[in-house]
Parts: structure tokens; C-alpha cells; sequence
């Protein structure tokens, strides 16, 4: 009897062992395989923060353009220096150089119309007198069509290049007004991205609220209120680039460019002294990538060339001349659009 129970008690305990290893099994499995779910899931979740945050940086970087494009015209600077004009022709100077060129071939072809003129006469009496009376229904149509060619051909279009000394001084304030409309077709779309953003919702929508003030202040067309109001836009763009960009040549490029825009804000006051005080703010902040060795090589001309526009910008102050300023703004600010 013991026999028998000893051998009882051996197959619970290898049935019980097999229990209990199998349970250890499924758990370890289930370990393992809640374990890949958690990587998989943590890996989807970063990248889709990612292409987030790389769409909030595109659009970011959009608004920033359009704003320091709205600076510019208060100035009417414009990054391609040059523009296509319309011009007239006087009569006298578009027939007067067909007449030079003609007169010498009308000598060589007089003595050979000479000769020819009976033989042409002839033919061109039988012609004339068959023609006449399709010519006659043509004229009324025809001449419509040669006023609009000869008023095309009286008109000649110039590329003419355009700067600083040579531009129009007038606000093309109606050109202004679309680029500030174009901005809220976009804007709700940018607004929905920045909220799933680490920035706070209420700098989002006071954001918005100065992007209605600058609208009225421009369609107002005031110059120095719309350049006040574009410094006030412009700090929330540096603020809103700052919490969700790594990048710190990005970043400190876009805060050197805050304090030019600043400096640039003021030259009507004519506050040379705030001026200086911005552009030497400028210039410390960007010294700031002088000393990132992390920075490659390929960085390292432009940091250095754009280090010393920065300086030129700052020496132009003391002569107190605002062309002067404003053409080496124009360098400055499109050399800082390669960041």
C-alpha cells in the first residue's frame, strides 16, 4: 500500500511540477509579448510626436517668413532686387531707327523698282480691282485689331534692378493687405498643430489676437503702429519656435533676427540709441555659436561671415544714416534666411 501511494504521490507531483512550468510559460510569454507591444507602441507614439513637431516647425518657420516679409515692405525691400516695369515708346524713337536701317536699302532697291514698276503696275491693276471688294469687308475688322498691335508695339517691358537709394519710398500698402489676408487661410490649421504642442493654449490664442491687431493697424496703414505690432507677432513666433525646436542654430538664429527686427522697428523714431542697444543684443546672442564646438565646418562660414555683418550693421548706427542701415539690413536678414 505505501508502494502504491508513494507512487500516487510521485505522478502528483510531476503532474504538478508540469503545472507549474507551464504556467511559468504562458507568463513568461505573456511578459515577452506585452514587452515588444510596449516597444512597438512607444516607437509609434515618437515618431508620430515627431512628424508633429517637424510639421509645427514647418509651419512656424512659414509664419515667420510672412512676418518678416510684411517688415520689409514698410520699407519697400525686396529680396530680388528687381521688378518688371511698363514703358511707352514715343513714335519719333521707335520709327527712328527703322527709318536708318531702311534708308540704305531703299538707295540699293531704287534703280531695281524702276524696272520693274511697269511690269508691276500691269499686274497689280488686274489684281487691285478683284481685290477691292474683299479688302473693303476686311477693313472694319481689321482695324480694331491694329489699334490694340500698334498700342502693344508703342510698349517695351523693362527688368530694371531696384536697392535701397533707388526704390519707391511709398507703401504698397494694398500689396500688404493680401499678405496679411493670405495668413488666415492657414492659420486655424497651424492653430490645431500648436495645440498639440507643449505650448501653453492660451499663448496660442493671444497669439491669434495679435495677428487681428496688426491686421487693423496695416489696415489702417500706419507705418510705425504696423512695425510695433509686427515686433509684438514676431516675439511669440521666437517664443513658440523656442519650446519646439532643438536646433540651436535655428533657435539662436531666429533670436538674433528678433533683435535686428526690433532695431529696425525703430528707425523713424529715430531712437539711435535704443537701436544700438538691440543690435548689440543681437550680436551677443549670436555669439553664442562662436563658441559651439558641436557645430560642423560647413557652419562655421556662414557663423563667421554672419557674425560680421552683424558688426558692419552696428558701425553703421554711429553715422545715424538710415539707407545705410537698411542696406546692410537687407544683406543681413537674407544671409540669417539660410538658417
Amino acid at each position: 500500500m505505501e508502494n502504491v501511494h508513494n507512487k500516487c504521490g510521485g505522478i502528483n507531483l510531476k503532474k504538478s511540477n508540469k503545472i507549474i512550468y507551464s504556467i511559468f510559460i504562458v507568463f513568461g510569454i505573456f511578459i515577452i509579448g506585452a514587452s515588444l507591444y510596449y516597444v512597438i507602441a512607444n516607437n509609434e507614439n515618437k515618431n508620430k510626436n515627431n512628424d508633429i513637431k517637424e510639421k509645427v516647425i514647418s509651419e512656424i518657420s512659414y509664419l515667420e517668413e510672412k512676418t518678416v516679409n510684411i517688415f520689409n515692405k514698410m520699407n519697400q525691400i525686396e529680396y530680388d532686387n528687381y521688378k518688371i516695369s511698363v514703358e511707352n515708346i514715343e513714335e519719333g524713337q521707335s520709327s527712328g531707327a527703322s527709318e536708318d536701317t531702311n534708308d540704305e536699302n531703299n538707295q540699293q532697291s531704287t534703280s531695281e523698282s524702276s524696272s520693274n514698276s511697269e511690269q508691276s503696275n500691269q499686274e497689280l491693276s488686274g489684281e487691285q480691282n478683284q481685290n477691292n471688294s474683299q479688302a473693303s469687308g476686311e477693313n472694319s475688322s481689321s482695324n480694331s485689331k491694329q489699334n490694340t498691335d500698334e498700342q502693344e508695339n508703342n510698349q517695351k517691358y523693362v527688368l530694371q534692378r531696384t536697392g535701397v537709394l533707388t526704390e519707391e519710398k511709398n507703401i504698397d500698402w494694398n500689396t500688404t493687405k493680401i499678405e496679411i489676408e493670405s495668413l488666415y487661410t492657414s492659420l486655424p490649421t497651424i492653430t490645431l498643430d500648436l495645440y498639440n504642442t507643449n505650448i501653453d493654449q492660451n499663448e496660442i490664442l493671444s497669439f491669434n489676437s495679435e495677428i487681428d491687431i496688426l491686421t487693423e493697424k496695416i489696415k489702417s496703414e500706419s507705418k510705425q503702429d504696423t512695425l510695433t505690432q509686427l515686433v509684438n507677432v514676431y516675439d511669440f513666433i521666437v517664443k513658440f519656435m523656442k519650446q519646439v525646436n532643438d536646433d540651436e542654430l535655428e533657435v539662436v538664429g531666429i533670436e538674433t533676427k528678433q533683435n535686428i527686427l526690433k532695431a529696425y522697428s525703430k528707425l523713424d523714431t529715430d531712437d539711435w540709441n535704443s537701436i544700438n542697444q538691440d543690435i548689440q543684443t543681437a550680436i551677443e546672442i549670436f555669439s553664442k555659436l562662436m563658441t559651439n564646438k558641436d557645430l560642423n565646418n560647413d557652419n562655421q562660414y556662414f557663423i563667421n561671415k554672419t557674425y560680421i555683418m552683424l558688426n558692419e550693421l552696428k558701425n553703421s548706427i554711429e553715422k545715424q544714416d538710415k539707407e545705410i542701415f537698411l542696406i546692410k539690413y537687407e544683406e543681413l536678414v537674407e544671409e540669417l534666411r539660410k538658417v
